[in-house]
C-alpha cells in the first residue's frame, strides 16, 4: 500500500528539483590567483601600531621619509608584488589573510590603513606579528613563553576559499613570544 501510495502522488505532484543541496562543510572555490589585479613592486610597511602602507618603489625613490604618528615607527617591511597575500596573526590564536592589492597604494608622508579596522578585528585583539604568504613555501617557527618552539609549515594557513580569518592558527597553551620565517 505504502509503494502504490507513493507512486500516486510522485506521478501527480512530481516536478523536478529546482534547487540544490549544500552541505554546510562545502564552499565554493575561487581562484583568487589573476582576479584581474595587475602584478607590480610594491613596498609594504607595518608601524608598531598596526598602520600599513603600500608604496611603489617609485614613490619610494621620490620621498624615502617616512611619517608616523609621534611614538610609532616602522616594525615589519617587505618587498613583494600586489597579488601577494598577507597573513596577520594576533594575541587571540587567530590569523586573518588579506591581498595586497585590497590596500590603496599611498606615499610615505600619509600614516596608511589602520590594519585592525581594515581586517575588521575583535575589540581589544592585537597583531602580534605578520608575514607575506609568497607561494606557501617555507615554514613558520613560533616562540613561546614556556620555552617550547613549534615549527609550522606555511601551507598548513592556505585555502581554497576566500576565508578571511582563520581561527586556532597557533597554540594558545602559553602566550607568544615571536615568531619568524
Amino acid at each position: 500500500l505504502g509503494d502504490v501510495y507513493k507512486r500516486q502522488v510522485k506521478e501527480k505532484y512530481g516536478a523536478p528539483r529546482r534547487t540544490e543541496i549544500v552541505k554546510d562543510h562545502q564552499d565554493e572555490v575561487v581562484d583568487d590567483v589573476d582576479n584581474g589585479a595587475p602584478s607590480y613592486q610594491v613596498h609594504l610597511f607595518l608601524s608598531q601600531e598596526g598602520y600599513l602602507k603600500k608604496i611603489t618603489p617609485q614613490s619610494l625613490r621620490m620621498a624615502s621619509e617616512q611619517k608616523y604618528k609621534e611614538g610609532d615607527g616602522v616594525w615589519l617591511q617587505w618587498e613583494y608584488t600586489n597579488r601577494d597575500e598577507l597573513l596577520v596573526f594576533t594575541d587571540r590564536q587567530q590569523c586573518y589573510k588579506t591581498f595586497v592589492r585590497t590596500f590603496d597604494d599611498s606615499k610615505a608622508s600619509v600614516l596608511g590603513e589602520y590594519l585592525p579596522a581594515k581586517l575588521e578585528m575583535e575589540e581589544g585583539e592585537t597583531i602580534l606579528w605578520a608575514c607575506l604568504a609568497g607561494d606557501y613555501t617555507g615554514h613558520l617557527l613560533f616562540f613561546f613563553e614556556n620555552g617550547k618552539v613549534a615549527r609550522v609549515p606555511l601551507a598548513s594557513y592556505q585555502t581554497v576559499t576566500r576565508r578571511k580569518k582563520l581561527t586556532g592558527a597557533y597554540s594558545g597553551k602559553s602566550p607568544l613570544k615571536d615568531v619568524r620565517t
